[in-house]
């Protein structure tokens, strides 16, 4: 808190008061939709079946041992984001789309697991990936109750595979916020391969990047800071099976997001004809 408050002074000292409104704004919004949640969430979980099978995931790669994320943890020590108005839109959006099934969400560099714990809540399966151990070594967030059933660590450079009892699952929603350009330029088209053969026909993949650079502990964690063009560029390239599509949501409509220089991906892989 103290923090937020020095940085809001510092922002309006240099008359950046829009910046600041958005903030405030941002958080007040989250604030309304987190008390909404507790009213809609058993109305919307009311009928549905409870979740059965067991999740696995499989890979010779479990730790990101080489990650600047892993080598100096940063978000993935204290993020446990979620947006409560994300979660409910998407959940609406993808059960008018598929119709009344059990759906499955996953979470690349899921941190805390919030986003994951949010969504398994409505009755959807869900699984979070996360290259580095420090949430799983310490027990934090939702590690403490999720790990290894729900929330698995695994490097997504690399191929894995998730199972749904004992067999190959793909979701209905992937997301991955801020997270992609972590990844290093070079180990991309692995890692939107392992995207696209986890994607239900029709499924979406959603994810939020920025461009900005991001020093800690003397590494820079951001390997990839592309522009949005570049990224819509880079998948048009590669993986013409994921069409871009506008999914409806505002900036501070998605879990996060960067309000200097706002970049979504936002795919649904292609239908079989």
């Amino acid at each position: 808190m103290r923090e937020n408050i020095l940085k809001a002074i510092r922002l309006l000292l240099t008359g950046q008061f829009r910046r600041v409104w958005n903030e405030v704004h941002v958080r007040m919004y989250r604030a309304i939709w987190a008390g909404l949640w507790y009213a809609i969430m058993p109305l919307r979980r009311a009928g549905r079946p409870r979740p059965s099978g067991a999740f696995s995931r499989q890979t010779k790669y479990p730790v990101a041992f080489a990650s600047p994320d892993h080598i100096a943890p940063k978000g993935t020590a204290v993020n446990n984001s979620t947006n409560k108005k994300f979660i409910l839109f998407m959940d609406d959006k993808l059960r008018r789309e598929f119709g009344p099934q059990t759906l499955r969400m996953m979470d690349l560099g899921c941190a805390g697991g919030q986003t994951v714990a949010d969504f398994m809540t409505l009755g959807w399966q869900g699984v979070g990936l996360e290259g580095s151990d420090f949430s799983l070594k310490h027990r934090r967030a939702n590690w403490a109750r999720l790990a290894d059933t729900h929330l698995f660590t695994c490097d997504i450079t690399r191929p894995y595979q998730v199972k749904l009892d004992g067999q190959p699952v793909k979701f209905h929603l992937i997301t991955a916020w801020e997270v992609m350009e972590h990844i290093a330029t070079p180990d991309l088209p692995q890692v939107f391969g392992n995207i696209r053969d986890h994607l239900e026909p029709g499924g979406y993949f959603i994810a939020s990047t920025t461009e900005t650079s991001d020093l800690h502990e003397g590494l820079e964690l951001h390997q990839t800071r592309w522009t949005n063009q570049e990224w819509r560029a880079f998948v048009a390239a590669h993986f013409p099976d994921l069409e871009f599509v506008d999914v409806g949501l505002k900036i501070y409509q998605f879990v996060r997001y960067n309000f200097l220089h706002p970049s979504f991906l936002l795919y649904r892989r292609q239908r079989m004809e």
